[in-house]
């Protein structure tokens, strides 16, 4: 008997750990430490929000930068935990969902190979380097299938895609697929939430969302058909953010300034729902030219409301839109809040109790908490010191 795209993701979420099998005492004893299930996370949120923390990656630098972040009421309070040196300049991050671990990947340098570095964070502020891979291709977006097995990163630049086993321990291993999908501008990429399929979006003139079955046993890709889901013309599709028990998908739209809803359908095909819009153009898209551009798209864990970000280059338009979530997948706006300069990146905290902002030519990450309708309450900013364009969230367990 078939089962729905919410029955199959309610399914996987009652798998609390993923073994894997090692070789030998040591390495067993190794992953159960990082891959075990944590201690009880904060449950609720009473007193305005769990405690989590934030991972951050200094584009200018060769460091990732530690934020805490502490609820208290309406507000929270950041405390900069410090920095952790890489050995090389750090470009994407993204959090395996099967253990207290991220990925950062390096640039490459000269004739040096990107890297892709493990890094253990554990839940009283302790880090560790546990290993460095060589990447067989250049990265920009990264993240992870929702069983922590595969690393996937797209390339802007080139216009492909990878997927990269990952071995026990967290560290990347062999390449398993490689797609050309665009000669460049494949700008994110990232798999359904019952882990069946995944999609490439392309920005700019090369304007496509391309479709692939994903199979999470081997971690190979099959293109569907039609391979393109065939976005508007000029929207610019760009970051993804799915529904969280509904099969519904959401692209921030870099050109378009808005956001585009479609269904999954059961095959994997994206069927249009809905492109929002939030402001209109000062003039039309010109290669090249930096106007307005929105960017980075989150929807909270209880699917109740999307966020969009907008970048102003040249004026004073920033800010996050916030939509509320129908049952039928469409979106409405509910209001508009004015932030800092460039917001490139946007996170929701556990349980939604605030969006993280990172107002990268500010160099500044601002922390807004998510009112019940919706609506983001009053900014509080901590100095990042650099211009941060890809962070993290890291729960933390129960006090």
């Amino acid at each position: 008997m078939k089962t729905t795209l919410s029955e199959r993701v309610q399914n996987k979420r009652r798998r609390t750990a993923i073994v894997f099998h090692a070789s030998t005492i040591l390495l067993i004893f190794f992953v159960w430490s990082i891959s075990a299930p944590s201690p009880a996370l904060c449950a609720s949120a009473d007193e305005g929000g769990c405690p989590f923390d934030v991972y951050a990656v200094d584009g200018s630098g060769e460091q990732v930068i530690h934020v805490g972040v502490r609820p208290n009421g309406n507000q929270a309070q950041l405390v900069r935990e410090g920095v952790i040196a890489m050995p090389g300049k750090p470009r994407g991050i993204a959090k395996n969902p099967a253990q207290s671990s991220l990925i950062v990947t390096l640039l490459g340098k000269g004739t040096e190979s990107p890297r892709a570095v493990t890094l253990g964070v554990g839940n009283e502020g302790k880090h560790s380097i546990i290993g460095v891979a060589d990447l067989q291709d250049s990265t920009g977006y990264t993240s992870f299938d929702r069983t922590g097995k595969y690393f996937l990163t797209s390339s802007y630049h080139d216009g492909h895609f990878d997927v990269y086993q990952v071995k026990p321990d967290g560290v990347v291993s062999d390449r398993v697929s490689h797609r050309q999908v665009a000669e460049k501008y494949a700008h994110s990429v990232l798999t359904t939430p019952d882990n069946r399929f995944l999609y490439v979006p392309c920005v700019k003139e090369f304007n496509a969302i391309y479709q692939y079955a994903f199979d999470e046993e081997t971690g190979n890709v099959k293109p569907l058909e039609p391979f393109d889901a065939k976005p508007p013309h000029m929207f610019g599709p760009r970051h993804i953010a799915y529904h969280p028990d509904r099969p519904y998908v959401y692209f921030s739209n870099e050109q378009q300034l808005g956001v585009s809803a479609y269904r999954i359908d059961e095959d994997g095909q994206l069927a249009a729902l809905q492109h929002a819009t939030t402001i209109p153009r000062r003039s039309p898209y010109t290669a090249g030219v930096r106007d307005m551009h929105a960017s980075d798209i989150a929807v909270t864990e209880d699917g109740k409301f999307l966020f969009l970000a907008l970048r102003d280059f040249v004026g004073n338009e920033d800010s996050v839109f916030m939509f509320r979530v129908a049952d039928d997948g469409r979106l409405s706006l509910v209001s508009r809040k004015h932030v800092g300069d460039i917001p490139w990146c946007l996170r929701v905290s556990p349980n939604d109790s605030h969006l993280l902002v990172s107002e990268s030519r500010d160099k500044t990450l601002a922390v807004l908490p998510i009112q019940q309708d919706g609506s983001l309450g009053d900014i509080v900013r901590m100095d990042w010191g650099a211009e941060v364009r890809n962070m993290v969230v890291h729960s933390l367990p129960a006090k």
